[in-house]
């Protein structure tokens, strides 16, 4: 029988972290925009300086807030005992399992952008990869982090 999807949600203040993150993606995508609509307009062609204009204010208000905080509202997790269940995704939504048996180790982090909202992210590697929980309160982090240690260092029990 299929686990319910994961019930908890990232904070509140992830929304700005995601935004801010999504700014600086999208920032280039704007500078850019702008530096082709500024060769256009020396070329007399006024209508597609403007055009580039628009393209760049829309890729800033799409990357940069839309999806960020699509991110946000999509992502959830669970900390089971014999698993860990992820779902993320802006326009897909992705949902992973982990077994606890496959986790190698587990790390948080903070960053300087992060830390700005007072959030911390938790990184479970396996055999395969990474799979992080972003945009943690510092509490929740710890918490998180030392509970998926504990459970991985578990024996099976048959």
């Amino acid at each position: 029988m299929p686990e319910a999807e994961p019930s908890q949600r990232l904070p509140s203040e992830a929304r700005g972290y995601f935004v801010l993150t999504g700014m600086a993606w999208a920032g280039p995508l704007l500078i850019g925009c702008l530096v082709a609509a500024g060769a256009l307009a020396s070329e007399d062609l006024p209508a597609l300086a403007w055009l580039a204009c628009a393209a760049g204010v829309i890729a800033l208000a799409v990357v940069g807030v839309f999806l960020p905080l699509l991110r946000w509202r999509t992502w959830r997790y669970e900390i089971r005992d014999e698993e860990i269940d992820l779902q993320h995704g802006a326009l897909t939504v992705r949902r992973t399992l982990i077994p606890m048996t496959r986790v190698q180790h587990v790390e948080s982090e903070r960053t300087a952008i992060s830390d700005l909202f007072d959030l911390r992210s938790v990184t479970v590697h396996t055999a395969a990869g990474g799979h992080t929980i972003p945009a943690l309160r510092p509490g929740a982090a710890a918490e998180i982090r030392d509970r998926i240690a504990l459970l991985a260092r578990e024996p099976d029990v048959v």
